[in-house]
């Protein structure tokens, strides 16, 4: 007598289709074809099926949602991290060597080339990672695992496995057999969730103190309560449009980006020629060594204000669900990087030759209309 099992297995898997000339054929059942039909029609809208129209207007929609936090940072970083004054003059290579490497290896290759695509299905974020990692592992403190996960996940697979594959069993199966495991990740994916709700509580403040304190290089007049209550008035006016959508917010603002980021890389391409274009060998990375070694301690404390070059950039993963995969990788590409890395360089290069006016570092460094004057 076949065992149940078995009689099951050999129920679902084959026929013979009379009309396909004998081929053997899989049974499949409505629930396997729905969830299929699911799983590529989402792999059809999220990767890289997208029309070049539909992609361009995601990549248009993704200036404006995306980049007001990443794009405005030059205005804080260097007066940030030389919060006591600039000691040696290398010291600025130094720190725009760092700032230019960790931009490219955190946000450039980490997130952008890798990171977008370990979503689930079009969704990023912490929640969709953990999401993800519970449909192909019993790790959801939760029970919520379906017998036809395994079918839409492709659990199954013929042939030999890879060594990759091999270790991806090996830790799905430690994952599963440790409660501690199970708990550990889901309190780091709660501990990640705070981490980016706090950076979106404290990030905007940041920017836009920044942004409206440069009032004072026209406005020198104004005192700090009028700085702060001005920030206010524009944070709740920000918030209180969120409402209106992604797609108005999306249109509405690229615009205004793309205009601040035009700007900020035109006068980093300015400062950069006019001052010192030897700031250029930032690009090896030996200034890096040379900063640490030279600062010692202060120098890794630095490091600190440093990695603010790069703050906001969780918001690609986190929103991908509002885009694609390459239409962030296009707007960032060919909108944001160069603008921003144009920025940093400039003022690095205006810093060479202006140390004492690190404090203000981004509003120093823009020309004014009488050194426009001048130099016509």
């Amino acid at each position: 007598m076949m065992e149940p099992g078995v009689e099951k297995k050999k129920q679902q898997m084959e026929l013979v289709d009379v009309e396909s000339g004998g081929l053997p054929v899989e049974r499949q059942d409505s629930l396997f074809r729905e969830a299929v039909r699911a799983e590529h029609a989402g792999a059809a809208h999220w990767d890289e099926q997208d029309s070049w129209g539909r992609t361009m207007s995601l990549a248009f929609q993704c200036v404006g949602i995306l980049y007001g936090d990443i794009g405005t940072s030059p205005l804080y970083v260097y007066s940030s991290t030389f919060e006591h004054g600039i000691g040696h003059p290398d010291d600025v290579v130094g720190v725009l060597s760092l700032i230019v490497y960790s931009f490219m290896l955190f946000t450039v290759i980490k997130i952008v080339f890798v990171a977008l695509h370990a979503n689930d299905h079009g969704d990023g974020g912490t929640f969709a990672l953990y999401s993800l990692i519970s449909r192909h592992a019993k790790v959801s403190l939760i029970p919520n695992h379906q017998a036809e996960d395994e079918l839409i996940s492709g659990y199954s697979s013929s042939g030999k496995p890879s060594a990759t594959l091999r270790r991806a069993h090996w830790l799905k199966q430690l994952l599963e057999a440790s409660k501690a495991a199970k708990i550990s990740l889901f309190l780091l994916t709660i501990l990640a969730i705070a981490m980016v709700i706090s950076d979106a509580v404290l990030t905007p403040p940041i920017s836009v103190l920044s942004a409206v304190g440069g009032l004072r290089e026209k406005v020198p007049h104004l005192t700090t309560d009028q700085i702060v209550w001005i920030t206010v008035a524009i944070l709740v006016v920000l918030f209180a449009i969120q409402r209106y959508g992604t797609d108005k917010v999306g249109y509405s603002f690229a615009p205004i980006i793309l205009l601040w980021l035009l700007l900020i890389g035109a006068t980093g391409l300015y400062n950069l020629i006019k001052h010192d274009i030897s700031v250029l060998r930032a690009f090896n990375p030996k200034y890096i060594i040379d900063y640490f070694r030279r600062n010692k301690k202060e120098g890794w404390l630095s490091l600190g204000s440093i990695l603010l070059c790069f703050t906001g950039s969780e918001a690609l993963f986190a929103n991908l669900g509002y885009f694609s995969i390459r239409s962030i990788q296009l707007s960032f590409s060919f909108a944001l990087l160069p603008s921003v890395l144009l920025t940093y360089i400039g003022q690095a290069a205006f810093l060479s030759k202006n140390p004492k006016n690190v404090a203000n570092t981004f509003f120093a460094a823009t020309p004014s209309k009488k050194e426009r004057r001048r130099k016509w």
